[in-house]
């Protein structure tokens, strides 16, 4: 059985444009193991299906690690939301500072030796891009702390806050499940907010669930 965790109506989504990443952190795609990336037909489906919704989130992987990050990015940029975020560890922000504009807010996590020492410390990115970057997108830095359960202190209230995501073609349960190999999605729909209370989510498997 599913767990009916959803409290709120489902509204807002986290799309996986990769599961790419040039940093090796416990949870990144929540472990997954297939590296893959969305296809332009895939956006594409999702923008033709998606509808209005309130908040939309950009993750991977590292989302600019996608070789064609500008042009998936401009078809994401038509869907009809409120606020769109991108989750990113500062790897390629410089390469597409011109499009950051685009952005409510564009969220770096920040890891060093000391905070995360089985990672790859990235302040000389998060720093260039902070002192460069003078638009308008909120720019907040995170910093990344390796703690018991992979920093999360309480039980797992992913799927009680409104969100799914979506990754290759299918609509998942939380807004992490995209991003794991054995979460099962269904295809992306019109129908994908009543889709995703269906969709099994891989609790027993997520980093993330304590």
């Amino acid at each position: 059985m599913n767990p009916q965790f959803h409290i709120k109506p489902i509204n807002n989504l986290s799309v996986y444009i990769t599961t790419l990443c040039n940093l090796h952190c416990a949870g990144c795609c929540a472990g997954t193991q297939v590296k893959n990336n969305i296809t332009l037909n895939e956006v594409s489906a999702l923008v033709e299906n998606v509808g209005e919704i309130n908040d939309l989130y950009i993750t991977g992987g590292e989302p600019t690690l996608h070789k064609h990050f500008r042009d998936i990015m401009a078809e994401i940029f038509k869907i009809k939301y409120q606020k769109i975020y991108l989750a990113t560890n500062a790897y390629n922000l410089m390469k597409y500072i011109d499009m950051m504009d685009n952005f409510t807010e564009i969220r770096i996590s920040h890891y060093t030796k000391e905070s995360y020492p089985n990672t790859i410390p990235n302040t000389d990115k998060v720093d260039e891009f902070v002192s460069n970057y003078k638009g308008s997108a909120r720019v907040v830095v995170q910093p990344i702390t390796l703690l018991q359960n992979n920093g999360r202190t309480g039980a797992c209230g992913r799927n009680s806050n409104g969100i799914a995501s979506y990754f290759r073609g299918k609509i998942y349960g939380c807004c992490v499940a995209g991003g794991m190999d054995m979460a099962k999605g269904l295809p992306m729909n019109k129908n994908w907010r009543e889709d995703a209370l269906k969709a099994e989510l891989p609790c027993a498997d997520c980093v993330f669930a304590i």
